[in-house]
């Protein structure tokens, strides 16, 4: 099965994309004429655009399904050499969590939080998001810079 949809899955879920798509436009342009003649107000209890949202996000949910399927199977099958991502994952989520727990008594926060409506919790997730952001787009400058720096003097 892996060597199968190594050799054909994009032509796959490119197809499947495909006949979904050509799928809801018949069933969008069949219904159009009754869509056209129905008042402003009443366009928006229409059910024709459902079948498309829905599958829309029913292939969106099995993709991201699946792309962690395969993920975990591939570190599983080789755990020596994902072992360099697995240390980097664990300390991503160590310095999110040291970001989420510094700096959520502030008073510049308290103001967030009152303006916007958001729980504590949720002012802790977005502080420590955004500095775990701002944490690795600095290290990512960071080895550029040391990267050219090194390669210059090679």
């Amino acid at each position: 099965m892996y060597k199968f949809l190594t050799k054909n899955g994009q032509l796959l879920a490119f197809g499947l994309g495909v006949a979904v798509t050509a799928l809801f436009l018949i069933m969008v342009f069949s219904g159009m004429d009754e869509f056209s003649a129905l008042a402003d107000d009443q366009k928006g209890t229409t059910s024709i655009f459902n079948f498309g949202i829905v599958a829309s996000a029913i292939l969106i949910i099995v993709g991201i399904v699946v792309m962690f399927l395969f993920g975990i199977y591939h570190v599983a099958s080789d755990f020596k050499s994902s072992m360099k991502g697995i240390i980097g994952l664990v300390a991503m989520i160590v310095i999110f969590f040291i970001a989420r727990s510094v700096g959520s008594d502030d008073e510049p926060i308290q103001k967030v939080i009152e303006t916007f409506k958001v729980t504590e919790g949720q002012s802790s997730f977005i502080t420590g998001a955004i500095m775990t952001s701002m944490i690795m787009a600095g290290l990512a400058a960071l080895t550029f810079v040391i990267s050219e720096v090194r390669n210059f003097f090679k």
